[in-house]
């Protein structure tokens, strides 16, 4: 996929991925690459060991030791083909780093486990649940109007995955979108669903039905 399509799609989710940023102040612990711009900050507040080896290669230190990530051209910072990395932060709470992941398919990011040094997939910004054995990834998928989220556990297995939004079954066309994401105190996780044509809103919630299976309950009516 063309760097010039990847940069279109991040430029079409902006709204999106700012509102998304601005989590809920009883939405901790959580950490975004979204309200981290400044990767000299971040750096400044990780634990020691973690920095910049070279301008394409990080370095994040665990208790299992340190662990490389290395940039693939071009590294043309106007385009968006190869893979690149950035350091986001560290959160105390859940003892995890947050590592950028940036190529010509998604905006992404990687979180880093202190205690055992395993890598999981996940996104720009993760959102942990109140048992910390569970966490939301946010990620925006080249070419695609809006994000994709995930739940995953801390094994790295995928629990949930789906379009953070609601989309028409005849045309794909959005009917609605998912922002301000948050786990409630039932372990659920919540967001609140705005409809594209009339800015309805309302607040959804996602559960699991005895047979397994994963719906998004209490849908506004989009006209």
């Amino acid at each position: 996929m063309s760097s010039t399509v990847l940069n279109q799609a991040l430029v079409c989710a902006s709204l999106a991925l700012a509102s998304t940023a601005v989590l809920a102040k009883d939405s901790q612990p959580a950490l975004s690459c979204e309200t981290a711009k400044v990767e000299r900050a971040a750096l400044r507040q990780a634990p020691k060991g973690t920095h910049r080896v070279g301008r394409h290669m990080l370095e994040v230190t665990t208790k299992k030791g340190p662990q490389r990530f290395v940039d693939k051209p071009p590294h043309d910072e106007r385009e968006m083909d190869g893979l690149h990395w950035r350091y986001c932060g560290f959160n105390a709470q859940v003892q995890a780093h947050l590592i950028e992941r940036m190529d010509e398919s998604s905006y992404s990011g990687d979180l880093l486990l202190n205690e055992s040094g395993k890598l999981l997939h996940a996104g720009h910004t993760v959102l942990f649940s109140a048992s910390r054995n569970e966490f939301l990834a946010i990620k925006q998928v080249a070419g695609e109007d809006g994000e994709e989220w995930a739940i995953y556990n801390l094994a790295g297995n995928t629990m949930w995955k789906g379009y953070a939004g609601t989309l028409a079954k005849v045309d794909g066309a959005v009917v609605s979108t998912f922002e301000r994401p948050q786990w409630n105190k039932q372990g659920e996780l919540t967001a609140r669903s705005v409809c594209a044509s009339s800015k309805v809103q309302g607040v959804v919630t996602l559960a699991r039905s005895p047979s397994g299976e994963w719906n998004w309950r209490g849908h506004p009516k989009c006209s």
